[in-house]
């Protein structure tokens, strides 16, 4: 009985002989291994370099494809990149022009450029990382200065750490080792090469094997299902797959994950499950496949990369948008990222409601935050909002999801007089203070502006600190208050740390530093008590108090 499969025994050099071409088909996932990975199995190649071993590496599952072209990686992508970079690596360190030649040709066909670049590697990844692939691993010389190509998506970031950590730990051992390693990689290297006939085998073996090896990321489980339930033709599931790939490098795998994480939040009236499964009930049991992946998601990535990077483009308002984004962003909990995204993707062109909508939603966003802790409370209160987002309700409603009551407005005025245990904490209330300031800006959260505690929040016994702040329990009380701090660029922070006022000021204020808004108005303050901290913190917080209508 013929299943249309066929497997056999085999070894690397029979994958990347002359004539050979591989490459990875649209619908299969980006380069996902990092440096445990690739360390792991450089570990055990090394290991059967010096026993004298074989090393067996799996299965490898290609597609043959009718018209003759290169075979379709469907299992073994991970595996065969690495081993890819690797090779890279080991070529570009050898110093005999005969054996680096060697080398080069399990890399690519030397002798066939006029077929063109695509067409004489060994290995083509997808059309994203592909043409990165080429330049940065594949070509002669490109791994010794790979440390300068980072890459631009998660992919390429771990292709070029990998091969940055292999040039690493490959240029301390013995040319005789490096020599060996080639000939475990290419010629002792054991695998099973399972071809399949055609191109739809290929597609319902990948959704099989997907959940084997590397756990697979939330959204690679969450494209299969899509897809399924879409009916796809292969033509078909290579443009989707096309489209999402560029998403995820959009994005990045992880954000990418987020961004389906916020999505199932606008959906799920419940949190219960995990992501996948919450996903597959909320959302994919509920839209049509088609319309989500043609119409619906593809807004939601815009969305999700404005609010990420706080550069929205929202007409007369994007400066006040971008400006409440940017205080969203510094704050400790990201609940408010789905009724922001919400609102870009169903109200956007609602001039009216843009600025009510931005200005309530970073106001409960720090009100939360500052008396809210439980995080069932916190997505209960933000699920109200999204249903705001959505809506052509009134924003500013008494009644509506961004009133805040007398009872939480008090909690949150004695709070603002606290103290704030937490680096996050301390630095978005540092920055949002910043921008509330008069003469101040709202600055995004990557910015060179670090908090710095007046009075150190560690004293050495000798510290002249002790002289003015001898009771303990006054430096714990406020030390973490509002009043005790100020922003310093990184460089001005380190160079004050723990010396006395006097000092630390000749230092915030001398003539080649950056002076914040926060720390400007210590110029006319000239010792440092409990006293002066009490009263900073009293008047810091009174500004927030009046700006957040509490």
């Amino acid at each position: 009985m013929d299943l249309g499969v066929r497997a056999q025994e085999c070894d690397v050099s029979s994958l990347f002989a002359p004539g050979q071409a591989l490459c990875m088909p649209p619908y299969q996932r980006s380069y996902s291994w990092g440096e445990n990975e690739a360390q792991e199995l450089l570990g055990d190649l090394l290991e059967a370099a010096e026993s004298g071993s074989n090393h067996f590496i799996g299965a490898i599952v290609l597609v043959r494809p009718e018209d003759g072209g290169p075979q379709e990686i469907v299992d073994g992508q991970q595996r065969l990149t690495t081993l890819t970079i690797l090779l890279s690596v080991l070529r570009d360190l050898e110093t005999d022009e005969a054996a680096a030649n060697a080398i080069d040709a399990f890399i690519g066909d030397p002798d066939r450029p006029m077929l063109g670049e695509g067409s004489r590697w060994r290995l083509t990844l997808n059309h994203i990382d592909g043409p990165f692939f080429l330049e940065t691993i594949q070509q002669r010389g490109a791994t010794q200065r790979v440390a300068s190509e980072p890459g631009e998506s998660d992919s390429q970031r771990r292709m070029s750490g990998n091969a940055a950590s292999f040039l690493k730990k490959l240029r301390n051992v013995s040319e005789e080792t490096r020599r060996a390693l080639v000939d475990v990689i290419c010629q002792r290297c054991a695998l099973v090469r399972v071809t399949v006939m055609d191109r739809d085998s290929g597609y319902r073996v990948f959704r099989v094997l997907n959940t084997r090896g590397k756990e697979p990321n939330a959204h690679d489980i969450i494209k299969t299902e899509l897809f399924e339930k879409a009916d796809f033709s292969v033509d078909e599931a290579d443009h989707y797959a096309r489209k999402w790939l560029e998403h995820e490098a959009r994005l990045g795998g992880g954000p990418f994950d987020d961004l389906l994480q916020q999505i199932r939040f606008l959906y799920d009236k419940s949190s219960k499950g995990s992501m996948v499964a919450g996903f597959r009930r909320a959302v994919i049991s509920k839209v049509d496949a088609r319309d989500f992946l043609d119409n619906i998601l593809p807004r939601y990535v815009e969305a999700y990369e404005e609010i990420t990077t706080g550069d929205v483009d929202i007409g007369e308002h994007s400066a006040f948008v971008r400006d409440k984004l940017n205080q969203l962003r510094a704050l400790e909990h990201k609940n408010w990222r789905a009724p922001a995204m919400k609102f870009l993707v169903d109200r956007r062109e609602d001039t009216n409601a843009v600025v009510p909508f931005f200005t309530n939603l970073e106001r409960l966003g720090y009100v939360i935050q500052l008396i809210i802790h439980d995080r069932d409370q916190r997505n209960k209160r933000y699920r109200k909002v999204v249903d705001l987002a959505g809506s052509r309700k009134k924003i500013d409603s008494r009644s509506g999801p961004f009133a805040i009551s007398r009872d939480e407005a008090k909690r949150s005025r004695d709070r603002l007089l606290g103290r704030f245990a937490t680096f996050n904490q301390r630095r978005s209330m540092a920055l949002r203070l910043n921008a509330a300031l008069q003469g101040g800006s709202t600055l995004p959260p990557e910015a060179d502006a670090t908090v710095e505690h007046i009075l150190p929040r560690n004293l050495d016994e000798d510290s002249f600190w002790l002289k003015t702040w001898p009771d303990p329990q006054k430096r714990r009380e406020l030390c973490d208050a509002l009043g005790n701090f100020v922003l310093l660029p990184r460089a001005v922070n380190q160079e004050a740390d723990r010396l006395d006022y006097r000092a630390k000021k000749a230092i915030y204020f001398q003539e080649s530093a950056d002076v914040f808004a926060l720390t400007d108005d210590l110029q006319d303050i000239e010792a440092w008590t409990p006293d002066v901290v009490r009263q900073r913190t009293e008047q810091l917080a009174k500004i927030l108090i009046d700006e957040w209508r509490l």
